[in-house]
C-alpha cells in the first residue's frame, strides 16, 4: 500500500466516524423533538378542553358554600336587642320604684313591726352595690348575730364576666369579698 492509499483509508475511516457521530446526534435531536411534540400535543389538548369541564369543581365548591351560607341564621343586630333592652330598663325602673315605695312606707310608720330579713338579702344587696349581678350564694348563711366570721362560696356576674370565690360574713355584714373572674381561675 502506498501512502496515498493509506491517507485515503484514514480519510474514509474519519468520514465514517464523523458520519456515525452525526447520525448519533441526529437520533438524539429526533428523540428530543418527539418529546417536544408530545408536550405540544398535551398543550393543544388542554387548550382544546372544554373550559366548563375545567371549572366544574370550582363551581361545585362555590355552590356548596352558597348553600351553607343560606342555612346560616341571620346575624343579630343592635336593633334586634332594642325591645329586650327597653324591657330590662322598664323592670329596673319598677324595682327602683318599689324600693322607694317600701322606704316611704317604713318612714311613714316607724312603729310598724320589723320583718326579719333573710340572711342572704343583706349579702345580695351589698354585692349588688359593688356592681355584681346574678348573685348565687352556694353555701349556708346563718341568721344569728355575734357569729364568728365565716366564708361563704358565691358565684356572680359583673360587666358580663362570671366571677367565683368567697365572701366573708361577720354579724350578718359583708366583711370581705374575694371573687375572681373565671378567666383567672381557668385560663
Amino acid at each position: 500500500m502506498t501512502v496515498v492509499e493509506i491517507v485515503c483509508c484514514v480519510a474514509v475511516v474519519g468520514a465514517l466516524i464523523g458520519c456515525a457521530a452525526a447520525h448519533q446526534r441526529i437520533r438524539t435531536l429526533v428523540a428530543r423533538l418527539g418529546d417536544l411534540a408530545k408536550l405540544d400535543d398535551l398543550r393543544a389538548m388542554a387548550a382544546a378542553a372544554d373550559p366548563a369541564e375545567r371549572l366544574r369543581p370550582v363551581e361545585e365548591a362555590l355552590r356548596r358554600m352558597g348553600d351553607a351560607l343560606a342555612h346560616l341564621p341571620a346575624p343579630v343586630e343592635a336593633k334586634d336587642l332594642l325591645p329586650v333592652q327597653e324591657r330590662l330598663e322598664q323592670l329596673a325602673r319598677q324595682v327602683q320604684e318599689l324600693r322607694l315605695h317600701i322606704d316611704e312606707l317604713r318612714a311613714q310608720s316607724p312603729n310598724a313591726p320589723i320583718v326579719p330579713i333573710a340572711p342572704g338579702s343583706r349579702l345580695l344587696r351589698a354585692l349588688e352595690e359593688r356592681g355584681f349581678e346574678s348573685v348565687h350564694i352556694l353555701g349556708e348563711l346563718t341568721n344569728e348575730e355575734g357569729h364568728d366570721p365565716h366564708r361563704v362560696p358565691v358565684e356572680a356576674r359583673r360587666a358580663g364576666m362570671s366571677f367565683k370565690g368567697y365572701v366573708t360574713v361577720e354579724d350578718g355584714r359583708l366583711v370581705e369579698v374575694a371573687l375572681k373572674p373565671l378567666t383567672e381561675i381557668f385560663p
